[in-house]
């Protein structure tokens, strides 16, 4: 005569599976920590590469292609995106402003309060020296307001985000830009 139902076998090997399941699956669901520091990393490294590709794509002198760096309190993003002909002077001193224009799409920056209200931190060092932003010029190269070339150590630039874990971003002197 047959039954319908489970062995006692194959009841004990579901549970075990659905166990092993569950505590891997809670580990993911625990919190954010670690996560945000991987998600300004990434869109750090966007922010930076437009940038660049902005630079080379308009090549006209007196303008300043650059993502600003407020290490102080945590943002990051360019100083205008107002690079329209004939801008005049006016135009070119406000793109190599150190200020972060919060006006600008928001995947170019952060808002002012978006890192510290994930309780994170950002560094920018070129070698041992701290810097405020990184501009590029014509060729994709990390260059100063004054077109002088920085990130130029073995190490180039590196940019943290620290949080629980840390993320960085680093930007080498001929201009490759990566998670590293």
């Amino acid at each position: 005569m047959k039954t319908a139902g489970y062995t006692l076998l194959e009841l004990i090997v579901v549970i075990t599976v659905l166990g092993v399941l569950a505590v891997s699956a809670y580990s993911r669901f625990q919190g954010t920590d670690g996560i945000a520091e991987y998600s300004y990393q990434a869109r750090l490294v966007s922010a930076l590469r437009n940038m660049q590709t902005r630079a080379m794509q308009d090549t006209r002198p007196g303008y300043c292609y650059q993502i600003n760096l407020n290490t102080t309190a945590p943002a990051f993003g360019p100083p205008t995106l107002a690079y329209s002909p004939g801008g005049g002077a006016a135009q070119q001193a406000q793109s190599c402003s150190t200020s972060i224009d919060y006006s600008t799409p928001e995947y170019l920056r952060t808002s002012q309060t978006d890192m510290s209200d994930d309780n994170l931190l950002l560094s920018a060092l070129d070698g041992g020296s701290a810097v405020d932003h990184i501009g590029f010029d014509g060729l994709g190269r990390p260059v100063d307001n004054a077109q002088q070339a920085i990130c130029t150590g073995s190490s180039g630039c590196t940019l943290t985000v620290t949080g629980t874990a840390s993320a960085r971003v680093c930007v080498a002197s001929e201009g490759y830009i990566y998670a590293c």
